[in-house]
């Protein structure tokens, strides 16, 4: 105690000065990382490489629409047999699912034939946007339970690199109920709307 009594006023400047040049360095290496691509999520890669192989025609798309799906469990395959078996011809309605660790990984993107095949979504209730809308499924029924951490960082990396490295020209974010207000709560209560448009647009 007498030590740090000992310490002058302008040793304990030095040293908060340090401290903070300490935490700068830091924080700018983190920038740098996250520049660089290499903090993203690793859920993210696969979609790059598979979206480098595609043909993206220039301003195909205008809007991203985020959803949840409603349900507790769910992925990829069983949304798209469910949307089939209710007559949608291309089958899942999304260009990307996200998981819940139900049937696929937490935070896991999977990649649905619409976007392969650079196919309109069948995801709202307006064919316009359906034609220039990307939807994003993150399975959970969010007006009772919260998206996962994983989610929600695998939902944020995949609309920024959308936004940043295939669509490149400004596109509106918007969820399902405010496409098709009055028709559904879809993403739920429950999700960070107001978050996501702060960070979006």
């Amino acid at each position: 105690m007498r030590d740090v009594k000992m310490i002058s006023k302008h040793n304990r400047r030095t040293f908060l000065i340090g401290l903070a040049l300490l935490g700068s360095s830091v924080a700018l290496r983190g920038a740098a990382k996250t520049i660089a691509g290499r903090s993203r999520p690793a859920a993210l890669d696969r979609v790059a490489a598979t979206t480098r192989a595609l043909t993206i025609v220039p301003d195909r798309w205008k809007i991203i629409v985020g959803h949840h799906s409603g349900t507790a469990v769910g992925n990829a395959a069983i949304f798209d047999r469910y949307h089939r078996s209710h007559g949608m011809e291309h089958g899942l309605a999304y260009h990307f699912v996200i998981g819940n660790g139900s049937r696929s990984g937490d935070g896991e993107i999977e990649i649905g034939g619409r976007w392969l095949k650079q196919f309109a979504g069948g995801h709202v209730h307006d064919e316009a946007v359906n034609q220039v809308g990307i939807g994003i499924c993150c399975v959970g029924n969010f007006e009772e339970t919260q998206p996962t951490p994983g989610q929600l960082r695998s939902f944020i990396a995949l609309v920024e690199y959308l936004k940043a490295d295939v669509v490149k020209t400004p596109v509106r974010f918007a969820v399902h109920r405010e496409i098709n207000p009055g028709r559904t709560v879809c993403p739920g209560r429950n999700f960070p709307i107001a978050a996501m448009h702060a960070r979006f647009g």
